[in-house]
C-alpha cells in the first residue's frame, strides 16, 4: 500500500515537472512564435507585428489555464491524500506526511530552477 503512494507521489512529481517543462518550452511566448511564423509563412512587416500583437494579447489567458490546470492538479492530490490517509495507521500517517513535505519541497525547488 505503502509502495502504491510512494509510487503515486514519485510519478506525479515527474509527470507535473515534464508538464511544467513542456508548457515553459511551448508555451505561446510571443517572440519564438512570431519568428517561427515569420520563417514559415514569409510574413511581411506589416503582418509581423500584427502576429505579434495578436500573440502577446493571447499570453495572459494561457497562463490563466496553467495556472487553474495546477491548482486543479493540487486539489486532486489533496483529494488522493485524504481518500489514501483513511487506510493508514498513525505511524503511516505521520510517514506519509513526511513524504509529502518532502516533495513539496522538491517540487518548489526544481520549479525555481526551471524558471531561471
Amino acid at each position: 500500500m505503502l509502495g502504491g503512494l510512494l509510487a503515486g507521489v514519485w510519478i506525479g512529481a515527474r509527470c507535473e515537472r515534464a508538464v511544467g517543462r513542456r508548457v515553459r518550452r511551448e508555451g505561446p511566448r510571443p517572440e519564438r512564435m512570431l519568428e517561427m511564423l515569420r520563417h514559415e509563412l514569409r510574413l511581411r512587416d506589416d503582418q509581423s507585428e500584427a502576429v505579434r500583437r495578436i500573440l502577446e494579447s493571447k499570453r495572459p489567458a494561457f497562463h490563466g489555464i496553467h495556472r487553474n490546470a495546477e491548482a486543479r492538479m493540487a486539489a486532486l492530490r489533496d483529494e488522493i491524500d485524504r481518500d489514501i490517509s483513511v487506510l493508514l495507521d498513525d505511524e503511516q500517517k505521520r510517514k506519509s506526511g513526511e513524504l509529502r513535505v518532502r516533495w513539496e519541497k522538491r517540487v518548489h525547488k526544481s520549479s525555481h530552477r526551471d524558471a531561471h
